[in-house]
């Protein structure tokens, strides 16, 4: 075997010899990397388990297409005017819904940047809308910090500990409180009658970038079966040996590292593979174990719920639906082909919906790119209109899927989260290059799970803003209004850690240089405010 095969199955199984040390990259980020007293995190397991889906929208979107609540005010102060990119309508209420009168919802959505499914979804009670996450404790407009302190929602950050990972260690360390008693997954099975909680399949799933399962946090000692998988959108297995042209080179590395000869030389390699070999099992169970995900498809591939009675959905998009050939209808994602999000959040959702053990799945990677400080105007109304197409579909799709499943048992599906935000806001003025600049106000849009958090954490709009800036300059912002609801962007982290029964999240979020005391979590009980018309 000469020494390029051999360092190809290497990387191939896993591991790299020219990566830096973790201990080195540690250093660079210390935000990330703060020892957690998990010992100290005070647990009582929910009745039903929550499972999160965390979007993150990487580079941080602008707030607009979630409030234009005060785009008169700003359209007179820009440097630049908004009427003339879009016209007077960009400033004019669609009183009736029909969008012949104006581009404003009657709660402050932009219609034709996802505004028009985003009122839908409000109205239904599908999602709320936090607009005041605003930092105030380290208000930074730099990305890596923002993205530090908001965790970004993933599983790891900068080889650091993100939500997932926090969650698998407060799991490990307070296993007892999900391992006795009564708690289940969404199917009704009880997690004491699967023995333990590292013998959930799949817990934490990551559908961005390639894995880093085998560079380990030093900090946190997770086991293998605790760690993240990488899933591609397609679900194939990257942990196969003979998914590729490398099947059978990887196969004799394998079976020579194995070798009482080797083995002593190579333990960490053989190791490698070893851990390989259990990953690919764990994955394996999701296309043909216990926790099928089922392969029907329509002709885009998509995999949906057949609908035997559409007369029960709501919805007045008719478009959402396609007839089949048995009389029954199946609801339908975008083509994939005009809309960039739909094969990835349909990936979450399937996953979510299929693999009831899968607690927390981090999508990021692929929806990124909004850090919109040139021609913003050319290219965000689209996107937010696709990303919020997409997010209508995967919440009929997680409406629907509730009850029996093929293996005969009855699931809810409003356990199911969804989060998206991103690295912070942006400002409001219009710049010179027809974008927008750093900001520190930002959305959250919060979809589902009412089982988890009550009826009352959906279909409201909570906090008010108001423009702060000298006019004509590039410092034109919203902010919270004195008498709104506002919240960190570590917030968002601590509502996740509660979901899962933690008591005291704010241990959790908790940062010795940039957030001593940490987070509460959202106060979902605060009432909304009134539509604007």
């Amino acid at each position: 075997m000469n020494r390029r095969m051999f360092l190809k199955g290497l990387a191939a199984a896993g591991m790299s010899a020219f990566a830096p040390s973790l201990t080195s990259l540690r250093g660079l980020y210390p935000a990330a990397h703060a020892m957690v007293d998990y010992q100290g995190v005070s647990v009582i397991a929910p009745s039903v388990m929550p499972q999160v889906i965390n979007i993150f929208l990487y580079g941080g979107p602008s707030e607009l297409s979630g409030n234009l609540t005060n785009i008169v005010e700003i359209n007179d102060n820009s440097q630049n005017s908004y009427t003339g990119r879009f016209g007077n309508e960009i400033l004019q209420n669609d009183v009736d819904g029909t969008g012949n009168n104006g581009l404003i919802t009657r709660n402050g959505f932009w219609r034709g940047a996802g505004g028009t499914h985003m009122q839908y979804m409000l109205d239904q009670g599908m999602m709320s809308v936090y607009r005041t996450i605003h930092k105030v404790k380290n208000p930074t407009r730099s990305h890596r910090e923002s993205v530090l302190m908001g965790l970004k929602g993933s599983l790891d950050v900068d080889f650091g500990a993100g939500v997932g990972t926090r969650i698998a260690a407060m799991m490990l360390e307070n296993r007892s409180a999900y391992e006795t008693g009564s708690t289940a997954l969404a199917d009704g099975t009880i997690i004491s009658d699967i023995t333990d909680v590292t013998s959930l399949p799949l817990p934490y799933v990551s559908l961005e970038g390639e894995t880093r399962a085998f560079q380990q946090d030093p900090d946190i000692n997770l086991p293998l079966a605790l760690r993240y998988l990488t899933l591609s959108e397609d679900f194939d297995n990257p942990y196969a040996r003979n998914n590729n042209g490398d099947g059978p080179a990887l196969e004799l590395i394998a079976d020579t590292v194995r070798d009482q000869a080797y083995l002593d030389r190579y333990r960490g390699v053989a190791d490698a593979f070893s851990n390989r070999e259990t990953m690919e099992d764990n994955i394996g169970s999701l296309t043909g174990g216990a926790n099928p995900v089922s392969r029907t498809t329509d002709s885009s591939g998509n995999f949906l719920p057949s609908l035997s009675n559409t007369d029960t959905i709501v919805t007045d998009n008719p478009d959402f639906f396609e007839d089949q050939m048995d009389g029954t209808s199946r609801l339908r994602y975008p083509d994939r082909n005009q809309n960039r999000y739909a094969d990835r959040i349909r990936a979450a959702v399937t996953l979510a919906l299929e693999n009831p053990s899968t607690m927390y799945i981090s999508v990021g990677g692929g929806l990124g790119g909004w850090d919109d400080h040139n021609n913003g105007v050319d290219r965000y109304p689209d996107r937010m209109e696709d990303l919020f197409e997409t997010l209508r579909v995967a919440m009929l799709h997680i409406q629907l899927s509730a009850g029996t499943t093929p293996g005969g048992r009855t699931r809810t599906t409003d356990n199911i989260i969804i989060n998206m935000f991103g690295d912070f806001g942006r400002r409001v003025n219009l710049n010179n290059s027809q974008g927008w600049d750093h900001g520190n106000n930002q959305n959250l849009w919060t979809f589902g799970g009412a089982g988890i958090r009550g009826a009352g954490a959906l279909g409201k709009v909570v906090g008010k803003t108001a423009r702060v800036g000298e006019s004509g300059t590039n410092n034109q912002v919203t902010e919270p209004t004195s008498d709104s609801y506002q919240a960190e962007p570590m917030s968002i982290a601590s509502s996740v850690y509660s979901y899962f029964g933690v008591q005291n999240p704010e241990l959790l979020t908790a940062d010795a240089e940039f957030n001593p005391d940490g987070d509460p979590p959202l106060d979902e009980t605060v009432p909304g405010e009134m539509a604007l018309f």
